[in-house]
């Protein structure tokens, strides 16, 4: 499938790096380096190896929704879809509809930044294991959420 990053790109064992952001539709809420610094953040609270690389692809409604067919079996444009592998150099992939991430700023009263940084964070926990099905899952994964969030708002 053409959108799925590592088919084109190798990730470094050694990278200092571990995100690779890349732009399908624009998006100029957050910096890539933005971006990064969360992610650094993230990978030290949850001791995550920074050899272990992530791939945010910011996408349109129709590229989600083709990816939400294809794997979840469900054709509806969605938020955010994260993608784990078991490889020792890719933790995963997410992608994010801005289109969709810019319908719920507005609906949540937030900006586009803080709804990109939220999803981000959202589905970067999902690649590290994290997940809402049982209610006490949901409350660890939004707790961290909401602290990772804060922190990443106001970086003070």
């Amino acid at each position: 499938m053409k959108w799925f990053p590592h088919q084109r790109h190798q990730m470094s064992k050694k990278s200092l790096n571990p995100l690779r952001v890349y732009r399908r539709t624009k998006c100029s809420a957050m910096t890539d380096t933005e971006l990064r610094k969360c992610a650094f953040r993230i990978y030290k609270q949850e001791h995550v190896d920074t050899a272990r690389a992530v791939s945010l692809v910011f996408c349109s409604d129709y590229i989600i929704r083709s990816l939400n067919a294809r794997y979840r079996h469900i054709d509806r444009a969605t938020d955010v879809l994260s993608f784990g592998f078991d490889d020792p150099d890719l933790l995963g992939e997410i992608y994010i509809s801005v289109e969709r991430a810019a319908v719920q700023s507005r609906r949540f009263g937030s900006s586009l930044r803080e709804e990109v940084l939220r999803l981000f964070i959202h589905g970067l926990f999902h690649l590290l294991g994290y997940d809402h099905e049982a209610e006490d899952d949901r409350a660890t994964m939004e707790q961290k959420e909401r602290l990772c969030l804060a922190a990443a708002v106001d970086p003070r």
